[in-house]
């Protein structure tokens, strides 16, 4: 594989903590804390699940609507019927989802060792542009890379190959990072390169590669990768 000379970083569950939707979904529909946490599981695991129903059943739609048709679904599972606004309220919470510790600082870390730094991930652009600058991420990254691009979802093999050309790199000399395993597995079965930060210490998927470089953290990664 040829030297890394780009990251390319997966947005949700990686630099940004997707159950931070937890206290906008408790204030905004008055939940009890299990209650909170029940929806905020269910929402992030449908809107993995429609993504890749999406994809397989060749029916694109922006990463922002298969977010909310996943919240619709959690709330009529446990019988919560919010009225537009409040519903709308609860969706604008992944504009504002909490970067993990050291999620700005090893960007800039990794950019100033010479790295290429990217988001790559299944969020419509707009969506993304948006969190980015909440989260304060903007001025760590060179560009934000978007599934929307090639209208499918990681891991279709599309979505890698994408972002390779996009930054005119051969796609082994990409890395893919990521906190999901699934998607770790998709990005080194299309030929990318791939560091996995593995916080709950998982095992690797059994289909597909094995990561090149596990961390526990981001902060360990410009370690893991040796460039820092």
């Amino acid at each position: 594989m040829s030297e890394t000379t780009a990251l390319c970083f997966d947005m949700y569950g990686t630099l940004c903590d997707t159950s931070s939707v937890t206290r906008r979904l408790g204030e905004v529909l008055d939940l009890s804390g299990v209650l909170t946490d029940a929806v905020d599981a269910t929402w992030r695991r449908k809107q993995l699940q429609y993504s890749y129903q999406a994809a397989q059943m060749d029916a694109y739609e922006p990463f922002w609507e298969v977010t909310g048709r996943a919240l619709d679904y959690a709330l009529a599972e446990y019988d919560i019927d919010p009225t537009p606004e409040e519903r709308e309220r609860v969706v604008e919470a992944y504009d504002h989802l909490s970067p993990y510790p050291a999620a700005a600082a090893t960007l800039e870390e990794l950019g100033d060792a010479g790295y290429t730094v990217t988001v790559l991930s299944n969020g419509n652009p707009a969506m993304l542009e948006r969190l980015a600058e909440n989260a304060g991420l903007t001025p760590h990254l060179d560009d934000i890379i978007s599934a929307d691009e090639v209208g499918t979802f990681k891991p279709d093999p599309a979505v890698y190959e994408n972002a390779a050309r996009r930054l005119g790199e051969d796609i082994g000399a990409c890395r893919l990072v990521s906190a999901n395993a699934w998607d770790a597995a998709g990005a080194g079965n299309a030929g990318m390169g791939v560091a996995w930060v593995n916080r709950r210490r998982d095992p690797p998927e059994a289909i597909g590669p094995v990561p090149e470089t596990v961390v526990d953290s981001l902060a360990r990664l410009p370690d893991g990768l040796g460039r820092a």
